[in-house]
């Protein structure tokens, strides 16, 4: 029995079950590549989180590629093995990069197949005609490479459109600062928030920061912070004592 060619499957949420993929996919090997439902293994897992798991189906998949025991793999879409565009191309370069094809059902896609391996070619030409049929390999590859970084930048611009709508509302956008939590985007003091304003005031009375620290039982790194956004401390705090420029 030969086995180079596995079917990879996973379902998370309400997603279609693996066993309509898996029927799928073997309809696919069976009536478009020609292979026999006892040439092919069939791996599947549950949730997102299987990848991290060594005992997943997708961590066989792995092995199996790295050790150069299959030459195929059949997903129903994407979204079997990738979790975004970024991972999609890393994943798909990666078993590229071990001669492994790639076939994608939903998306027409095969990737690192040979063109003979079209079993109803009838041309009597050598199968050139099925050069024709999509984009070549590096075509598909550099649009994934393309997409990938198109993804990352706009998801990059769209964090920082965030960031600033977030700013011009007057949310707070970070970690919070000493004394300081964070309720739907709001800075609140909390009980942290008097140490905060007495090591402000001892500063500007001319304290050290090294006996600030030790006073307040903070680093001196914090005291820094701490004093950097004396004008924070200062808008919520109703002593008039608080010092700033």
């Amino acid at each position: 029995m030969d086995e180079s060619t596995v079917i990879y499957t996973r379902v998370a949420s309400r997603q279609r079950s693996t066993a309509d993929q898996r029927q799928q996919a073997l309809d696919y090997a069976t009536e478009v590549i020609g292979l026999g439902a006892e040439d092919v293994l069939v791996l599947s897992d549950r949730g997102a989180e299987a990848r991290a798991d060594d005992s997943s189906g997708y961590q066989r998949l792995s092995s199996l590629v790295v050790a150069g025991e299959i030459d195929r793999v059949i997903i129903t879409d994407a979204s079997r093995i990738a979790t975004n565009i970024q991972d999609l191309k890393q994943v798909v370069s990666r078993l590229v990069e071990h001669d492994v094809a790639v076939h994608v059902i939903d998306d027409d896609l095969r990737i690192g197949e040979p063109t003979d391996a079209e079993p109803d070619d009838e041309s009597g030409d050598g199968g050139s005609d099925t050069e024709s049929a999509g984009p070549g390999d590096e075509t598909v590859l550099w649009a994934l490479e393309v997409a990938a970084r198109l993804d990352e930048s706009i998801g990059a611009e769209r964090t920082k459109e965030g960031i600033d709508t977030a700013k011009a509302s007057g949310k707070h956008v970070g970690r919070p600062p000493f004394g300081f939590d964070s309720q739907a985007g709001r800075l609140v003091p909390n009980g942290d928030f008097e140490t905060a304003v007495d090591v402000i005031e001892r500063i500007e009375a001319g304290e050290s920061t090294r006996s600030t620290a030790r006073y307040a039982d903070v680093s001196r790194a914090t005291v820094k912070n701490i004093v950097d956004r004396k004008d924070v401390y200062a808008e919520h705090d109703d002593r008039a004592e608080v010092v700033h420029e």
